[in-house]
């Protein structure tokens, strides 16, 4: 990654929501509730849209 990948709120407000996301699918699957795959499944969408971005910025600015 790059400054200015870093530097955009979007993306890396995207990453950090969708590794908290992922913490609480452990803590819920831990606990047997079958809400963990919700979980999973919007961190693992979250994750690809920030990663898309994050990719987008990059190329701009090279």
């Amino acid at each position: 990654m790059n400054w200015p990948v870093l530097r955009d709120l979007k993306s890396m407000l995207g990453f950090s929501i969708s590794i908290l996301l992922g913490v609480i699918a452990i803590v819920l699957a831990a606990n047997s509730s079958n809400y963990w795959v919700l979980f999973i499944v919007v961190a693992l969408s979250l994750m690809f849209i920030s990663v898309n971005r994050a990719d987008k910025i990059y190329k701009q600015n090279l």
